[in-house]
């Protein structure tokens, strides 16, 4: 199959105003004329569904370069870029993905459909107001991969990194790849063992954010495809056949939990900033609650001493990741359930990122008790975190914002894994 050039398209980009809303359900139903266009008897074969997803793909670029919302400006700069489109289908959902030619000024730079489901996908930055600027990529504005300038190319094709967001869009995966900035064109093929089709042809974006350059392709694909991700440049051709354990990841005791977090190959960024959120004694020994920054997610690692009869005890360790939340999305609260060195049993630690408007927390426990929590911030972003020892539980949480006013209220928080909640 001969793929088109990113160079052949000579199309002009207008950016008008309008409504999310809008491009959201106009994009739902294009997700499923592909999959119409695809199962229909004219359009069989690998040919004659790449010819379906650019008909809905030439509809999707006029809708995204009129409709697409301004976002504040001087946040990320455009860059004129081809466009090109794709779909995947697997036996019952079909997918389309688009890049947007070039990143629009709320930062999108992919967006499609999936069976009626809209997603976007977008470099923001993820760092609170006034605060350094911290860029990630995101999915429907939530769920955010931070990005870093310049890394090493750790694949043949540059830095992949992928997720899923659960029920909220089941069967789909999403992925981006920072690749190197010679690369003219990037296109995913069917692979062994997968079932479906995958076809997307991507032009990568140049993205400048937080006075750095990037350069992007994203998608959507069907969790049961297996991606082999091609890419061209001037001088190299890389070829990568992605791991199913990081295009379909799936829970595993060490990882109950995987929905928003992105399977990033950079490693080395998974620390990118650490601190200690919350000390304290219980039961007359020392805990704390630390914060990982990176490309894990925010990770969480609750230690407490631990004494026992034993000459080699160690310190008993609790480490949960939860998505990273942006300062316009949900917020995650963690909860890590630990063994107390005493005989009474248990404790939970709980962490959780905040909000800007967030001043303080107000915690309540089943005893009466209450006490305040004061936001710790790291790497530009809030966080809060505290210890609740049994026989103790957690009632509820209220949020508070600089005028004393409440925010929001949590109740029935979980004694263990995240939550993602509006605050």
């Amino acid at each position: 199959m001969e793929w088109p050039d990113p160079r052949d398209d000579d199309a002009t980009d207008e950016i008008g105003s309008g409504e999310d809303s809008g491009l959201f359900a106009l994009i739902g139903r294009l997700g499923r004329l592909g999959g119409r266009l695809t199962r229909s008897r004219l359009l069989q074969g690998r040919r004659g569904r790449w010819i379906a997803a650019v008909l809905a793909g030439a509809v999707v670029v006029a809708i995204a370069l009129t409709v697409l919302p301004l976002a504040r400006p001087g946040t990320v700069a455009a860059t004129k870029q081809p466009r090109a489109t794709g779909s995947a289908s697997a036996t019952s959902l079909n997918v389309v993905s688009l890049m947007t030619g070039k990143v629009m000024r709320d930062g999108s730079f992919a967006v499609g459909g999936a069976d009626g489901h809209a997603w976007k996908m977008a470099v923001r930055n993820i760092a609170d107001p006034g605060a350094p600027c911290q860029p990630a990529v995101t999915v429907n504005g939530n769920d955010a991969d931070p990005l870093f300038p310049d890394p090493p190319r750790l694949t043949p094709i540059g830095n992949p990194a992928f997720m899923t967001l659960g029920s909220a869009m089941p069967g789909v995966g999403f992925g981006f790849v920072q690749v190197p900035p010679d690369v003219a064109w990037a296109w995913a093929q069917p692979g062994p063992g997968g079932v479906g089709d995958l076809m997307l042809g991507l032009p990568p974006v140049t993205i400048h954010a937080c006075g750095e350059t990037f350069h992007l392709i994203g998608f959507a694909y069907p969790l049961t495809a297996t991606l082999v991700i091609h890419e061209t440049s001037d001088s190299f051709n890389g070829v990568y056949t992605v791991p199913r354990a990081m295009s379909d990841p799936r829970p595993s005791l060490n990882d109950p939990q995987i929905n928003g977090i992105w399977q990033d190959v950079d490693s080395a960024r998974a620390t990118a900033a650490t601190a200690v959120l919350a000390s304290g004694t219980a039961y007359g020994q020392q805990w704390s609650i630390r914060l990982a920054f990176g490309t894990s997610g925010d990770c969480y690692l609750l230690t407490t001493s631990y004494v026992d009869d034993s000459v080699n005890a160690q310190p008993s360790v609790a480490p949960v990741c939860g998505p990273v939340s942006t300062p316009q999305g949900p917020d995650t609260i963690v909860a890590m359930a630990l063994g107390a060195p005493a005989s009474a049993g248990l404790g939970v630690g709980y962490a959780m990122s905040l909000n800007p408007r967030t001043a303080k927390l107000i915690a309540q426990l089943t005893t009466g008790q209450d006490f305040t929590v004061w936001p710790v911030t790291v790497h530009g972003r809030r966080y809060a975190a505290f210890f609740v020892p049994e026989p103790s539980d957690l009632m509820w949480v209220n949020s508070i914002d600089s005028r004393g006013r409440e925010v929001a209220g949590l109740q029935d928080l979980p004694t263990d894994g995240y939550v993602q909640f509006p605050l």
